[in-house]
């Protein structure tokens, strides 16, 4: 059985593009050889102002490496954490599992042409309220996708509860979790004086 997985990390931004390209190098390497990994993919997203200051840097470049590793190696990815922990190049990293949401997501039927893009607009004047997710087909809630996040959340920065969006209590739950992994990896401020500036 393969484990599909997704590496999303902060590299420092003062880093020479020789420094940078080895570091991803290396890091490929080490999830090769400590995990024995499959189709490793690495894609830099280039630079990005946080949220809110990281080690006292505003800016970081955002990396993503998708992989797949065989389940008897998985037991070993404590391995590739530890490397990460010690990097004094990487500024914050997320490993998550997304074998299950790989699956879901091949199921998502998106509504093409939704009436309503935001939880406010679908629910307005309505009696008993909806789910605004399900309304879209989405089977997936991905924390990097801010834009969709910030709706459920108010201006101070606390998330809304299920009474005021409508949401299922699964609904409400993965977008409680993915809120959480974007504010960890400084997509989505804390406090509203950490509030990102354009």
């Amino acid at each position: 059985m393969i484990k599909n997985y997704e590496l999303y990390l902060i590299l420092r931004t003062d880093l020479d593009a020789d420094a940078k390209k080895a570091e991803l190098e290396r890091l490929a390497s080490i999830i090769e050889t400590d995990v024995s990994a499959k189709n490793v993919e690495v894609i830099d997203e280039g630079n990005k102002k946080l949220a809110y200051p990281i080690n006292k840097a505003n800016v970081g470049t955002y990396v993503s490496v998708t992989f797949e590793v065989d389940y008897a190696n998985a037991k070993n990815m404590s391995l590739v954490e530890k490397k990460l922990n010690i990097s004094e190049l990487v500024m914050r990293y997320i490993l998550t599992d997304e074998t299950e949401n790989l699956r879901r997501k091949a199921k998502e039927s998106l509504n093409t042409s939704p009436a309503f893009t935001t939880h406010q607009e679908l629910n307005k004047g309505a009696k008993v309220k909806k789910d605004l997710v399900s309304h879209l087909g989405i089977k997936v809630v991905d924390y990097k996708d801010v834009e969709l996040l910030q709706q459920f959340m108010s201006p101070y920065s606390k998330i809304f509860a299920r009474n005021r969006t409508g949401n299922g209590a699964i609904t409400q739950r993965r977008i409680a979790q993915a809120i959480k992994k974007a504010r960890h990896m400084g997509l989505i401020a804390f406090t509203p004086k950490h509030q990102r500036v354009v």
